[in-house]
């Protein structure tokens, strides 16, 4: 029994750190949509370098607006895990997360062979 004691301490660890994770997301992406908002032209004519700075600008926020979507689906698969009983298992081979894993990345659903595999494949 120690053991399910040990993995349900280690669920609430991780359901309260994605919850803290979730709240960093939200702010940062409300910081994210003020500066966007701030960094508006109203007049259109632009010189081609201020041009290209807010091509540079808009590619670099889609690009943190993707990683964003990306972060915010694994805490909720990450949390549905949690809910259902399955965090802690590798959901590519079965197997046991280490709990160093889990306590570094709470939002890790593969082990580290498999994330490495996925990551190999562009998955």
């Amino acid at each position: 029994m120690a053991v399910a004691a040990t993995d349900r301490d280690l669920a609430e660890d991780a359901a309260e750190r994605l919850s803290h994770l979730r709240a960093e997301l939200a702010r940062a992406s409300a910081r994210s949509d003020l500066a966007a908002d701030g960094d508006e032209r109203s007049d259109g004519h632009h010189h081609p370098a201020e041009a290209a700075t807010d091509a540079d600008l808009r590619e670099r926020q889609l690009a943190s607006q993707m990683k964003s979507h990306e972060l915010e689906a694994r805490i909720r698969a990450a949390e549905e895990a949690i809910a259902d009983g399955r965090y802690g298992t590798c959901a590519a081979c079965g197997e046991a997360i280490p709990e160093g894993r889990l306590r570094a990345v709470p939002d890790a659903l593969r082990c580290v062979a498999c994330e490495t595999r996925a990551r190999r494949l562009g998955h």
